[in-house]
């Protein structure tokens, strides 16, 4: 029959359907059918008599079980294939823009889903999966001037209400600052995220904390008496927490180390390394004074010279101490025109900062310079007893994480695996579509694979975290009573000047 006459005579067609007929392969083959009828009914120049005659003996039979759904679909992408395209003569090509219009039909039910997702949940789930925060753009000491700012620096939404006190805590995990105004100063960023539950872990410190104790009492047991003083960084060379150099090495030197050391970032590594430094040394003192071991004290020590040039030490009492805060706050706030202390170390001004409070209190009460120490009094005898459990439970604390490493590195590598995995699957089957390949990555699933959620590596470290790490339920971060950062004058101006 010529192509431009017009076909009046129905004659039956031998279509090839594949049951059951709300299957994937049968949904298929109505699709593969529909665009034969198309083709076929064009080439043929059929009327509109002959048209219904083959859909109500060809087509409806079969068709008529087809689910609701599955109905509306295959309707709306053939009347999308007819408005796309005129010449329904190569069922290959059409059969390729099918599984175009499927693409961009999931990705517009995935987003309505999405978006009904969203306004059912906004503001009542608080258990909903917060996604990593970029925080590479952040520096210690970086002032921001708002809220939103900081938002468009992280490349996070805006909230308001209860939603921005949730992302709030959610970064908290990543880092950490200090508010002026509606001002954020950054002040620590973390390696790796504290955990959700419980941010008083402050980044699972309980390792380092063991060496401490033990380190410490086995040194307090080899002593004479019952105590000894030291300043905070003494304590901590003593216990092998930093070596010499901290804090006394000149900044020249440091900069000849490389070309990118200079005094900023001698000052941004003290400032991070100092709290790091006190936060553990904190802890492992704390959870002595806990076990009734050992009672520490912090002391402020006062040196002035007498008429013969001598230098004379002498314990200030709660009275000098008041006039020392008095002084420190008068040239914080009236000399240098800072509102807090981080400003002066951030800007470092601490070598002039200290050497003014100096000058004032020499000027006031004839004191030449103060700096504070830690006291630790102790019981040798329950120092001795107490050690080969310390040993034990070091131990312990090893190997726990050791495993901990190992399986939390182990889900990093699965999940890196099985991500790779999917994407070549991914690959090989959008090589049988044809459009936008992007726009369909994230919109489509391939059959037969699974994808691991984005939450997979997260969650297995919380379980690993909840599980397997020992006593973490038991420790206890106390932020109010960490070790003052002032030191004594000249080991503490060399640390931040």
């Amino acid at each position: 029959m010529a192509d431009n006459e017009n076909l009046d005579v129905y004659e039956p067609l031998q279509l090839k359907w594949v049951f059951p007929i709300n299957s994937i392969q049968g949904i298929l083959s109505v699709l593969k059918n529909a665009i034969f009828l198309l083709g076929y009914a064009q080439n043929n120049n059929c009327n509109e008599t002959t048209i219904d005659k083959i859909i109500e003996n060809d087509i409806r039979p079969v068709v008529k079980e087809l689910k609701d759904e599955f109905d509306f679909f295959i309707a709306g992408t053939i009347m999308a294939m007819c408005s796309s395209v005129d010449d329904f003569s190569s069922p290959s090509e059409l059969m390729g823009l099918v599984k175009e219009i499927t693409g961009k039909f999931i990705c517009l039910l995935e987003a309505a889903v999405e978006y009904v997702n969203s306004e059912n949940n906004n503001g009542t789930n608080n258990n909903e999966l917060e996604w990593e925060i970029d925080t590479s753009t952040l520096v210690i000491g970086m002032v921001i001037k708002n809220y939103r700012e900081l938002c468009v620096i992280l490349n996070e939404e805006a909230k308001t209400g209860k939603a921005k006190q949730l992302q709030l805590k959610n970064w908290k995990r990543y880092f950490d600052w200090e508010k002026d105004g509606q001002k954020f100063i950054i002040v620590d960023i973390y390696d790796t995220p504290l955990p959700k539950e419980d941010l008083r872990r402050k980044g699972n410190n309980s390792i380092y904390k063991n060496y401490i104790e033990l380190i410490l009492l086995q040194y307090l047991s080899k002593q004479e008496g019952y105590r000894k003083t030291f300043t905070k960084r003494n304590w901590l060379e003593l216990l092998g927490m930093i070596n010499s150099k901290y804090g006394k090495e000149p900044k020249m030197k440091l900069k000849q180390l490389d070309y990118c050391i200079n005094d900023q970032e001698i000052t941004l590594f003290y400032i991070r390394s100092n709290k790091k430094l006190e936060r553990v040394l904190h802890d492992a003192l704390s959870n002595l004074q806990r076990e009734k071991l050992i009672i520490v004290e912090y002391e402020t020590v006062i040196v002035f010279v007498d008429e013969k040039g001598r230098e004379h030490r002498f314990i200030a009492n709660d009275y000098q101490k008041k006039k020392i805060l008095q002084t420190e706050r008068y040239v914080l706030k009236n000399v240098m025109q800072y509102k807090n202390m981080f400003y002066v170390y951030i800007k470092n001004k601490s070598n002039e900062y200290y050497n003014k409070v100096n000058e004032k209190l020499n000027e006031l009460y004839g004191w030449k310079y103060y700096y504070k120490q830690i006291k630790i009094i102790y019981d040798q005898p329950n120092i001795i007893e107490a050690i080969p459990s310390k040993e034990v439970m070091l131990q312990k604390e090893i190997l726990n994480s050791k495993i901990i490493d190992f399986l939390n590195d182990n889900a990093k590598n699965v999940y890196e695996k099985k991500e790779k995995e999917y994407e070549d699957a991914l690959d090989e089957y959008l090589n049988d579509w044809i459009g936008d390949k992007e726009y369909l990555r994230n919109r489509i699933k391939v059959p037969n694979t699974w994808k691991y959620p984005k939450a997979y590596i997260e969650a297995q470290r919380i379980l690993t975290d909840e599980l397997i790490r020992i006593g973490h339920s038991n420790i206890v971060f106390m932020p109010d009573k960490l070790l003052t950062v002032a030191e004594e004058s000249n080991e503490f101006l060399a640390w931040m000047a």
